[in-house]
């Protein structure tokens, strides 16, 4: 089951960064950066069914370093954050929209795009939950490019969810920079 969540999770991103592949206008520099990878993000305390304040512990790999492609100047990158918001794995609450991001992603080369994403939204739907964060390049590679940030994860165990033990969460991730 969880393979065949994993796999239309794959198919979901793959229709997705396709779509802005071709969608999305290339800046006036000609660069345009489209990754693929995965991420998996660690909770403490552990996700239930009730709202509460939990620390999340995001890290990203993009291109060849999460099993993914990138096309634009860079081959992979990663990205770790930390952040603390009222989450649940059952309810969606107003902090999954609400919390401001911002992420350093760190590429192969030794350069890095820092990207500030004041928009996040979370959706359920055909067995999966899609985040999509929206913001801007704030510094390093690709200053002042808007950013698209896509992670899908499968759908969280109702039981783990209830039990109050979900401790992790792993997904397929598309990022792009036009």
């Amino acid at each position: 089951m969880r393979a065949h969540a994993l796999a239309a999770a794959a198919s979901v991103l793959t229709l997705l960064a396709a779509a802005l592949a071709t969608a999305a206008p290339a800046r006036a520099d000609g660069d345009l950066l489209l990754c693929t990878g995965s991420v998996t993000v660690h909770y403490d305390p552990p996700l239930g069914a009730v709202p509460r304040q939990t620390s999340q512990s995001v890290t990203e790999s993009l291109g060849t370093s999460g099993g993914g492609t990138c096309t634009g100047p860079f081959t992979s990158g990663t990205a770790r954050t930390v952040f603390d918001q009222q989450v649940s794995c059952l309810v969606q609450g107003l902090g999954d929209t609400l919390v401001q991001n911002v992420v350093t992603y760190h590429w192969q080369n030794g350069q890095s795009s820092t990207i500030t994403y004041p928009v996040t939204l979370v959706e359920h739907a055909a067995g999966q939950e899609v985040v999509t964060s929206l913001g801007t390049v704030t510094a390093g590679y690709g200053l002042g490019s808007a950013s698209t940030r896509v992670a899908a994860y499968p759908s969280l165990d109702l039981l783990s969810c209830l039990g109050s033990t979900v401790t992790q969460q792993s997904g397929l991730l598309t990022l792009t920079l036009t």
